[in-house]
């Protein structure tokens, strides 16, 4: 069986953490993390190799990606940007597949190039292909951390009350993976795969897909059989809202919930053997 060398940074990330978790319970042959110099790497599980460097120092950052098969970056949106400066190194090391940070949902290539988050991912991706770096991309759905557990996008918990976008949402499902599931995913996507499978892919996984009725009769369930307050925008004013908000990716999700665009795509990873958590379970917990 293939079993590949693994390094990965951003181990301190909502989904790094739990990602290097599961991957030192796999059948990965080596796991690495690389941390920049004073960052903490304490507290590691014992069979992964903690390595500092500078990420700035190319030769550096090369060395000690040399013999590494897939190279996982997991770091937050602050790190996109600083992908860019990782693929001389990555080249120079010989890595067979970089799994660039995205972990949404499938954004339209329009979407992709109007907000600079999205469009940065995409200018990663665009000098990984130029440098003829083979990477792939996965996407995770929405974190439940942030979609359940918050008004994020519009599921309001404890307050028994849901924002959609149009009547449609009731019927339109998103999909959601914890953080939990996420390690999961990508320990059982990249511990042993080889990475000429991997390449060149948008690789998509969800622990939980679920409507909008669905989530309404999960609240109610929650709250004694009380239905939640719902309130409906539509279509223009969710537009309008994108347009003027300073975070607008999360308007953005609320419309791509609405019109049944808030998906992770058609090539779908299930993690074989998970229990997978019910929208119940879910909700209850919240």
């Amino acid at each position: 069986m293939n079993a590949n060398t693994i390094a990965l940074i951003g181990h301190r990330g909502l989904a790094g953490k739990p990602i290097v978790e599961a991957l030192a319970k796999s059948a990965a042959k080596k796991v690495k993390v690389l941390h920049r110099p004073g960052s903490d790497a304490a507290g590691l599980p014992a069979n992964v190799e903690a390595i500092e460097v500078d990420f700035a120092d190319t030769a550096a950052l090369a060395k000690a990606l040399v013999g590494v098969d897939i190279f996982i970056s997991a770091v937050g949106a602050p790190g996109i940007a600083a992908q860019l400066d990782l693929i001389p190194a990555i080249k120079a090391a010989g890595v067979k597949l970089f799994v660039t940070s995205d972990l949404s949902v499938m954004y339209t290539p329009q979407e992709r190039r109007v907000f600079p988050l999205l469009e940065t991912k995409v200018q990663v991706e665009e000098a990984l292909a130029a440098a003829g770096v083979p990477f792939t991309v996965v996407l995770s759905g929405g974190f439940t951390e942030y979609c359940l557990a918050t008004p994020f996008i519009g599921i309001d918990v404890k307050g028994n009350a849901l924002r959609l976008v149009g009547d449609d949402a009731r019927t339109h499902s998103i999909a959601l993976s914890s953080t939990a599931y996420i390690g999961a995913a990508y320990a059982s996507l990249f511990a042993t795969t080889p990475a000429a499978e991997l390449a060149g892919r948008t690789i998509g996984f969800s622990e939980l897909v679920a409507n909008g009725d669905q989530i309404a009769a999960a609240l109610a369930k929650k709250h004694g059989g009380v239905a939640p307050a719902v309130t409906v925008q539509s279509l223009a004013e969710v537009d309008a809202e994108i347009k003027t908000s300073d975070f607008a990716l999360a308007p953005l999700l609320r419309k791509k919930w609405g019109t049944g665009f808030f998906t992770v795509g058609s090539d779908v990873h299930v993690v074989p053997g998970y229990q997978r958590r019910t929208l119940d379970d879910f909700v209850a917990s919240i």
